[in-house]
């Protein structure tokens, strides 16, 4: 699946991103909440040791933990191994290495596929006696080999030869959740992928929907022609405002306040590539280390939104989404604009060179 195949209508929705747990260690979740918390948790919890009744007290905490992670600011698996502590909490979605002994062994260890490579390996390891799910197991047993990703919520420990990640939450992200009320039903098919919009969900973009591509070379042999300051200063007429002069260590080449997607007006943040390297856009293009995506994911803004002459590759995409969805959030989302997407938004205005 793909975001063309999210609804429109709910594409552009804000949902609560939650957590179907698969695996589960109560104690560590408890401890991970501050006293209020774990107070109006205890208190909370439905009194019964049936499957239904433990099912929901644990969907009650992973919430709550969800949502203190969200007041607290936790950052990003890839934010926390970049950060450099001994010991840090983190939420966020990543692939893992397939673990098929997860069936007979007490305590397991596997890879986690980071799209960045750190000086050392990073596994997570934990006990099975914490899984709670049977369809959790078998996503784990399989991992991206399958096409699974998980949403986890833990703590990684820089070691001397790895960084291993002690599990809190391990589970799909999941939409189909109380607080996204009529939508959960057809959100809860669309974990994998929601949270991207298209360029085309910009209502100040809009019309590039009318656009046909004749073939490659009609919008290459135009891009490859295309400054940055050009989509800048186009990106800035459409949606009226002013635009900035690029310097170093800038946190986004474009701020905007007057963004609207889903009939309301939003923040969003642009990070800009011309043609100075007319091939698909990677990980090395974006700065030491993809420092201007961390950077752009540092901004305030609503909208993350990743531009290029070219096409993007899987690894800009992933480590875009890796640093703007996460476990507890409900507004912020992302945009990839290709070379073949700013060539329609730039002929339906006619702004074409």
């Amino acid at each position: 699946m793909s975001v063309e195949n999210v609804p429109n209508d709910l594409r552009t929705k804000d949902a609560f991103h939650h957590i179907d747990m698969g695996f589960l260690n109560r104690r560590l979740a408890l401890r991970a909440l501050p006293r209020p918390e774990a107070d109006y948790y205890r208190e909370s919890a439905k009194v019964g040791s049936d499957h239904f009744t433990q099912l929901a007290n644990d969907h009650l905490l992973v919430t709550i933990l969800e949502d203190v992670c969200e007041s607290q600011g936790v950052p990003t698996l890839l934010e926390a191994l970049e950060g450099g502590t001994a010991r840090s909490m983190f939420r966020s979605t990543e692939k893992l290495a397939p673990c098929p002994e997860i069936y007979n062994a007490k305590r397991v260890e596997h890879e986690v596929q980071v799209l960045l490579s750190f000086e050392m390996p990073v596994v997570i390891a934990y006990h099975t006696s914490h899984m709670v799910s049977d369809t959790g197991t078998m996503t784990l047993a399989k991992g991206s080999a399958e096409g699974y990703v998980h949403s986890i919520i833990g703590v990684v420990h820089r070691e001397k030869k790895v960084f291993r990640i002690e599990p809190i939450v391990i589970g799909a992200p999941w939409f189909d959740h109380p607080r996204n009320g009529e939508d959960s039903v057809e959100l809860m098919w669309h974990g994998k992928d929601f949270g991207e919009i298209l360029p085309e969900d910009i209502e100040e973009f809009s019309r590039a929907r009318e656009i046909k591509i004749v073939d490659t070379a009609e919008w290459q042999n135009a891009m490859s022609k295309t400054s940055e300051s050009h989509v800048k200063q186009s990106i800035g007429e459409l949606l009226s405002e002013p635009t900035k002069k690029d310097w170093g260590g800038e946190s986004d080449d474009h701020f905007s306040a007057n963004t609207t997607v889903g009939g309301r007006r939003r923040t969003a943040a642009f990070l800009l590539k011309g043609p100075t390297h007319f091939r698909e856009m990677t990980l090395e293009m974006c700065g030491k280390r993809a420092d201007q995506i961390y950077r752009l994911a540092k901004t305030s803004a609503e909208i993350l939104v990743v531009q290029h002459a070219h096409l993007v590759g899987d690894a800009v995409r992933g480590t875009l989404r890796a640093l703007s969805i996460v476990p507890g959030g409900n507004s912020r989302k992302y945009c990839v604009i290709d070379g073949q997407c700013t060539y329609r938004i730039l002929k339906a205005y006619d702004k074409l060179l």
